[in-house]
């Protein structure tokens, strides 16, 4: 049976990178073109994603067809219980300066000091709001909207990101979600270098090196990814080391703050040939993934 052929109702998750691309143009491809009514297929914006993965979302949707939902957390604490927790934009309209984790952040922020007498908490190992809420609430939220109770996620997890797959299976296992995880492209057995080949063969891409992902500078990355980012865009450094000052908190203990990694990286960015091996750290698996 082919893995690519999806029995609604179904979300497909379109990330914006390149793997849950190809996914996309497999899936279609299975369907002859045109995908079953009860198949929708979401993009999920924090803000704070790379603007060149709003447009190859955008490419994808034009040039196939695909009448992608663009979606983005949109709650504050205490409103009313039937105003929903997400908002539709579209590509004009999507925020590019994190304003949906933004709010996010100050809906915590609130709820913790006024409900537990806490600090706020930025997302970290513990507690990963900004994929839980950002990503993965907005999409059930929206799927519930649409008077579904039940539905499959479709997600882009390749055959060589097994601790990925296995994750989600458990959490199918435990039967504690409205929705049950599928990973088409695992199934199929495709790799990385499968991915490449396939987008080498297109006539567009997403433009970003695959080793830095789509959010600009996700607290997931390992250290010299966030270093290389930085040199390529200094800017991006702002909101990050600006959220970490307005909340009082850190994204990781396990190194330094992005004030610290944007001064670092202004003086590496100085440096004719410099060897980012030694500061090489295990990158952290994410449902935003690519």
């Amino acid at each position: 049976m082919n893995p690519y052929r999806i029995i609604g109702p179904a979300q497909i998750g379109l990330s914006g990178g390149r793997t849950s691309g190809k996914m996309m143009h497999d899936i279609l491809e299975a369907h002859d073109g045109k995908l079953p009514e009860d198949v929708i297929v979401t993009f999920q914006n924090t803000g704070k994603e790379d603007d060149r993965t709003l447009v190859f979302v955008k490419e994808m949707d034009r040039r196939w067809g695909l009448n992608v939902v663009y979606l983005e957390y949109d709650r504050v604490y205490g409103q009313a219980k039937d105003r929903p927790w997400f908002k539709i934009v579209d590509f004009e309209t999507a925020a590019r300066n994190g304003e949906p984790f933004d709010m996010m952040l100050e809906y915590f922020a609130q709820y913790r000091r006024n409900e537990k007498g806490a600090p706020p908490i930025l997302p970290n190992f513990a507690n990963n709001l900004c994929t839980g809420h950002l990503k993965i609430r907005v999409a059930e939220k929206y799927m519930r909207s649409l008077g579904f109770d039940r539905w499959d996620c479709i997600i882009g997890i390749r055959r060589d990101e097994p601790r990925r797959y296995h994750k989600m299976m458990a959490a199918n296992a435990r039967g504690t979600s409205r929705w049950e995880s599928i990973c088409p492209p695992y199934v199929a057995g495709v790799t990385k270098e499968d991915v490449a080949e396939f987008w080498a063969r297109q006539p567009f891409d997403l433009g970003i090196d695959s080793d830095l992902g789509n959010c600009d500078l996700c607290w997931k990355k390992s250290e010299d990814k966030i270093y290389r980012a930085i040199i390529e865009d200094p800017s991006r450094v702002l909101w990050w080391s600006g959220t970490e000052e307005k909340f009082g908190q850190v994204f990781r203990q396990d190194r330094p703050k992005y004030e610290h990694m944007g001064w670092y990286a202004e003086r590496m960015a100085t440096q004719e040939s410099f060897d980012f091996e030694p500061y090489v750290s295990e990158d952290i698996d994410c449902f935003c993934g690519d």
